[in-house]
C-alpha cells in the first residue's frame, strides 16, 4: 500500500436513507453493482469494505489491494483505524481484482482473523473480476463455481437506474474524480483578471459597513446556489470573483455552511456539481475556502471520494487552512456526515453569521 489519498476511508454514510441501504444490501450481486455509485467511481485492484451497524451502512471504505512484496501491517492499520470499525457489528468486503494478481488469500485471511478477534461478523467476502463474481465464503460449487458467475446485465441496469433517481453516477476511475477538481486554465485566467476589482469592492463595502457587506454577500451566495440548483448557469468571471473573494470572510463562509446543512435530498449533489465548477475556476489564492466548502457538501452527499480530493486541493493551495485540516481529519477517521450535521445544528445561524463562539476555524 502506498500513502496516497486513495487509501482514505471513502465516507459514504447514508444514515437515514433506508432506501439506499435496501438497494445496496438486497443481494451480493446487487452490492457489487452498487459499489461504484457508493464510491463515486469504478474501483480497480481495490478492496471495498462496507461497514454495517444494525443492518445499515455506516461507511464504504476503499483501499488498494495489497500486492506481493508489500508490508501488510500499514494496510491492516488503514482497515481498522476509523470510527465505523468500532461501531460496526458486520462487515462485507468486495475485492475488485485485475491482472496484477494481488494477495487475495492473505487479504481474506487478514480480514477474517482480525474481525474474529474484534467480535465482528464477516457477512460476506465477494470477489469481482472481468465481469464475473463469486463469494469467497461459499463452498457450494453450484452457487459459486470455480471461476465465478457472470454478472447479470439486467440487474446492473436496474441498479444504475435506481441510483440515477438518487442523483448518483460514477466516474470511470479515481483519476477521473481527481481530474474533476483540477483547475480549468481558461476559467482561472478569466476570474484572475477580475480579482483585483472584487477585492477593492469588498474592501470599500467593509469600510462602510461590515455587517451590511456580509449580509449582502450571504444573500449573493443564496441567490447563486438557488439559481444553479435549478439548472447550470454560465459563470460570469466577475461574479465568480466576487463569490470567491467573499468566502475569505469566515462569517460569510460559516453562514453558507450552516445553510447547506439544512439542504436535504437530491439537491446536495446538484449543488456539489456547481460548487466544484467554482473550484475549477478559482485562482490559487481563493481555492482554500471554496474547495473546503465543496468537501463539506460532498461529505454531506455521501461522496467521500470527492470530499477527500477537495480537501487535498484546499490544502495544496493553502496548507494552513484549518477548516480543511479539520474536515480532512474527520474523513480519515471515517466519521459519518451526521457528525458534521449535529455539530452545525448545535449552532444557530446567528452564531455563524456574527461569530460569538469564534466560528469553525480559518
Amino acid at each position: 500500500m502506498t500513502s496516497n489519498p486513495s487509501h482514505r476511508a471513502a465516507g459514504h454514510a447514508p444514515g437515514a436513507d433506508a432506501t439506499l441501504d435496501a438497494l445496496t444490501l438486497r443481494s451480493p450481486e446487487a452490492l457489487i453493482c452498487a459499489v461504484p455509485y457508493l464510491l463515486g467511481f469504478r474501483p480497480r485492484e481495490s478492496a471495498v469494505l462496507v461497514w454495517l451497524g444494525r443492518g445499515r451502512i455506516l461507511l464504504t471504505q476503499r483501499l488498494d489491494l495489497p500486492v506481493v512484496h508489500v508490508d501488510l501491517a500499514p494496510w491492516q492499520r488503514a482497515v481498522w483505524s476509523h470510527r465505523a470499525a468500532v461501531e460496526a457489528d458486520e462487515l462485507i468486503a468486495v475485492l475488485f481484482c485485475g491482472p496484477h494478481r494481488p494477495l487475495i488469500g492473505e487479504t481474506v485471511s487478514m480480514l477474517t482473523t482480525s474481525a474474529g478477534h474484534r467480535g465482528l461478523v464477516v457477512r460476506d467476502l465477494l470477489r469481482s473480476e472481468a465481469g464475473r463474481w463469486s463469494s469467497l465464503l461459499c463452498t457450494d460449487p453450484d452457487c459459486c463455481p470455480e471461476g465465478g458467475r457472470e454478472m447479470d446485465p439486467v440487474l446492473a441496469d436496474r441498479v444504475a437506474a435506481e441510483f440515477a433517481l438518487l442523483g448518483r453516477a460514477p466516474l470511470p476511475d479515481r483519476e477521473s474524480v481527481v481530474a474533476s477538481l483540477d483547475p480549468d486554465p481558461a476559467q482561472v485566467a478569466a476570474v484572475e483578471a477580475s480579482l483585483a476589482d472584487a477585492r477593492r469592492g469588498m474592501a470599500s463595502a467593509v469600510r462602510e459597513s461590515p455587517d451590511r457587506w456580509r449580509d449582502a454577500a450571504v444573500t449573493h451566495w443564496e441567490e447563486w446556489l438557488a439559481a444553479t440548483a435549478r439548472e447550470p448557469q454560465c459563470h460570469d468571471p466577475a461574479d465568480t470573483a466576487v463569490l470567491l473573494v467573499s468566502l475569505a470572510d469566515i462569517r460569510v463562509r460559516d453562514t453558507l455552511l450552516w445553510d447547506l446543512v439544512q439542504v436535504e435530498g437530491d439537491r446536495l449533489p446538484r449543488l456539489l456539481d456547481r460548487v466544484v465548477d467554482l473550484v475549477r475556476a478559482a485562482p490559487r489564492s481563493t481555492v482554500g475556502p471554496v474547495a473546503t466548502c465543496a468537501a463539506v457538501i460532498a461529505w454531506l452527499s455521501g461522496d467521500g471520494a470527492r470530499a477527500a480530493i477537495a480537501v487535498d486541493r484546499a490544502l495544496a493551495e493553502d496548507p494552513d487552512y484549518s477548516l480543511a485540516t479539520l474536515v480532512g481529519a474527520s474523513l480519515r477517521a471515517g466519521l459519518p456526515p451526521t457528525v458534521w450535521r449535529e455539530a452545525m445544528r448545535e449552532l444557530s445561524r446567528a452564531d455563524c453569521r456574527f461569530g460569538p463562539r469564534g466560528g469553525l476555524g480559518g
